[in-house]
């Protein structure tokens, strides 16, 4: 070592993908810096002593020789291809005179071992099995030669830029153009920066990071491409969500309809929209707990509208109230007290209550399509027991649709029927008038005449029903009504049928037991002549102000109607027109063969009698 003309380290720095890019100068150790042997080769050769190397702003001063470092004085080897390539000899082949003393002449000689068996080889961006003495021979050439490649201190200032720049574009313009335009735009800009580098590292030697913006254009491009192809897929599926939401909502089927809208995000402002509409929509079908888990549902995505005054309003409910497990309140009415919707049967609008009917309640409500008032009568299958739930339906529906054929200015029209999750329900004309069981009292009977024509126009109502088939079952005062021009509507078509079937064995008679035909009481078949009885006592009662067949029980009365004789009419009301007695007699008989056969015939028979009264 005495003998030596300088000393240096061979050490190399192994890059992250194992390749050699640099070649430390010097080495800081121990508050000293130690010199590669390349340098000092370097130093040699340019006959400069070490001591007389100074660091500049850029790297260190060799004599006129400036050699690019970084921080830590570490400088990049240019391999510089196969144009560049340092010669090697045999060494066996030199001391043989294989090799001429000319190829050595004013150069400098390294010796040193290449064999991969005992000394580490070291990959470059050159070669792959490149010996640490072909390494140092390149870096004494890159100073001597002064073939550098450098990082100019404003080369990180440019890489962020770029780099930037590049983000920046994937974020702000690809997703707005179609992804061929924006792989186009993309692919212009790669091959700029990559043919501006090339230009920098060939003329100047600068050396910039390229390969950072390209992964990232690539790596973006595939992500926003990705993102944008998940965007559409998940627009396709809340569209077709949507649709078939709305299709299930427009047919009823409300709980459907909240199943496909929950597969739409919820943030979506016209998702929110559907949903919120779905809500008023349960709230008008008296479902409060389905229109509670509509708004909790919305209430994820932030407030909206009013439905946090809607959830109050409607927990307020669930607080007076039992949820049944349909998830509807179980209530009386439609109508809730407080309730910030009107409730709707179908495509009706419920808008107040009229009363009850033998059904259930009557409401009158509003057809929207062509603005149209409507009675609705209701049938609550909460009434009916479970085990005659279907036999009501549908008989309900049958009758109804036999109803809804008759067609005459004395009946009232039937427009339609339907069905809610717990009810049917029946929308018909809706009739300004009374009934006529306020005309059955003694005090408020009507003149005989006047009570005549309406028995009469209801004769001829029930002779049209007769022969399309349908047979009345509950004739009475309740059913027939006395518009306010004095014309006659006959209500209740096969209502008596249907009430029969939802009621269990032990419950009330069905109709109303006062104008039961015997037949009915004995649970026989019935024709239109069972019609007629009924209508004959309603005729009675009209005259006289009380009912011909009379019992302090149920039982009692059905005997009376059965087997005892009615008190005749004029002993009750000895100033009637003598041509009724014929007419309540032949109504009112018990054999049926012996009543009218038609109601025609008893229409025939009054209309003799009316001539006959002044």
């Amino acid at each position: 070592a005495r003998r030596a003309g300088a000393l240096g380290h061979i050490n190399q720095i192994i890059d992250s993908d194992v390749e050699v890019r640099k070649s430390p100068l010097f080495i800081k150790y121990k508050g000293r810096y130690f010199p590669s042997l390349g340098l000092q080769l370097a130093a040699k050769y340019v006959g400069v002593s070490i001591d007389k190397i100074r660091p500049n702003d850029g790297g260190l001063s060799l004599e006129n020789l400036e050699i690019p470092t970084d921080g830590y004085y570490r400088m990049l080897i240019d391999y510089g291809g196969e144009g560049r390539k340092i010669t090697s000899y045999s060494f066996s082949d030199v001391l043989n005179g294989k090799v001429s003393k000319d190829a050595f002449h004013d150069k400098i000689v390294l010796l040193g071992v290449t064999a991969k068996d005992i000394v580490p080889l070291y990959r470059t961006t050159v070669n792959s099995n490149a010996s640490s003495v072909e390494i140092c021979a390149t870096v004494v050439e890159n100073i001597i030669n002064s073939k550098h490649f450098s990082r100019p201190a404003w080369t990180f200032a440019m890489e962020t830029m770029v780099v930037l720049y590049f983000g920046l574009f994937l974020i702000f313009v690809v997703p707005k153009v179609n992804p061929r335009d924006g792989g186009l735009i993309l692919s212009i800009f790669l091959v700029t920066w990559i043919g501006f580098i090339v230009v920098l590292i060939m003329v100047f030697g600068y050396w910039l990071k390229v390969l950072s913006p390209i992964f990232l254009a690539f790596i973006g491009f595939f992500l926003t491409g990705y993102k944008r192809f998940a965007e559409e897929k998940q627009h396709e599926s809340m569209e077709l969500n949507k649709m078939l939401g709305l299709s299930f909502q427009k047919k009823g089927v409300l709980d459907f309809a909240f199943e496909k809208f929950l597969l739409c995000p919820v943030e979506n402002s016209e998702v929110r929209n559907l949903l919120y509409d779905l809500g008023l929509d349960f709230e008008r079908k008296r479902m409060f707990k389905k229109a509670l888990d509509v708004y909790n549902h919305m209430l994820k995505a932030g407030k909206f509208k009013d439905i946090t005054k809607r959830i109050t309003a409607l927990e307020s409910f669930g607080e007076t109230a039992i949820f049944a497990s349909g998830s509807q309140l179980q209530e009386e009415t439609l109508l809730v007290n407080g309730a910030t919707t009107k409730p709707t049967l179908g495509r009706y609008e419920i808008i107040k209550e009229l009363g009850q009917g033998a059904m259930g309640t009557v409401y009158l409500g509003m057809d929207p399509k062509i603005n149209r008032e409507v009675a609705i009568k209701t049938l609550k299958y909460a009434d009916v027991d479970s085990d005659k739930l279907a036999e009501v339906k549908t008989r309900f529906f049958l009758e109804a649709e036999a109803a809804g054929k008759l067609s005459h200015t004395k009946i009232v029209t039937i427009f339609d029927v339907g069905e809610e999750h717990d009810m049917a329900y029946m929308a018909m004309e809706f009739l300004k008038g009374k009934d006529l069981s306020q005309y059955c009292t003694k005090n408020k009977l009507l003149r005989p005449k006047q009570a005549l024509k309406i028995v009469l126009s209801v004769a001829e109502a029930l002779n049209y029903a007769h022969q399309n088939g349908v047979v009345h079952r509950d004739i009475k005062p309740d059913n027939i009504i006395l518009l306010e021009n004095n014309r006659v509507k006959v209500a209740d078509f096969g209502i008596a049928r249907v009430m029969t079937a939802s009621k269990t064995q032990t419950g009330v008679i069905l109709g109303t037991p006062n104008y039961m035909s015997p037949e009915q009481v004995a649970g026989a078949k019935v024709d239109g002549r069972s019609d007629l009885f009924s209508l004959g006592v309603v005729l009675y009662e009209l005259l006289t102000g009380e009912k011909p067949f009379k019992g302090d029980n149920l039982t009692n009365l059905m005997y009376a109607i059965s087997n005892a004789t009615y008190r005749p009419l004029l002993e009750v009301k000895p100033n009637l027109p003598s041509c009724l007695k014929p007419i309540i007699t032949k109504s009112l008989t018990k054999s049926v063969k012996r009543r009218y056969k038609s109601a025609a015939e008893m229409g025939k028979h009054i209309r003799l009698c009316l001539n006959t009264i002044k």
